[in-house]
């Protein structure tokens, strides 16, 4: 059963912020096998290859998925969130899967998925395990 992943690059994400799109991007792949050595496995992949011209890719966050494969797990994401299109930058070598996520947007997320707990609702302080969080659950 293979592993959705999100990674983020410190770098990619100052290159983001530079050229106007967004600080908050963030790399959603698939890893053939399950668990989390296998997400590890493929951000070391994306660090080799030098995936989007970066070489400090972090896995932030993987869950076990079946039935789908990169391209419909891409494609799926795409219906939700912003897809970074690599055709227009050419800085990216044609890299997919990198998504512009909309910080409000997983704020809201966490504020109305507490309130359904009964918890009391309040803005958090996003970390990158929320933001990936957020991004698995927009697969499902």
């Amino acid at each position: 059963m293979p592993a959705i992943y999100v990674a983020m690059s410190p770098t990619q994400q100052e290159w983001g912020e530079s050229v106007g799109i967004s600080r908050h991007l963030y790399k959603v792949g698939l890893a053939e096998a399950d668990g989390e050595a296998a997400a590890t496995e493929a951000v070391e992949a994306l660090n080799e290859a030098k995936h989007a011209s970066q070489s400090d890719w972090q896995l932030i966050g993987t869950q076990d998925l079946s039935g789908l494969s990169e391209e419909e797990l891409i494609a799926k994401l795409a219906d939700r969130q912003k897809m970074i299109d690599p055709l227009y930058y050419p800085k990216l070598k044609g890299a997919k899967g990198i998504f512009k996520v909309n910080v409000r947007n997983v704020e809201a997320h966490h504020v109305i998925k507490s309130t359904m707990e009964g918890k009391i609702a309040k803005v958090p302080k996003l970390k990158p395990a929320d933001i990936a969080a957020y991004l698995i659950a927009a697969t499902a």
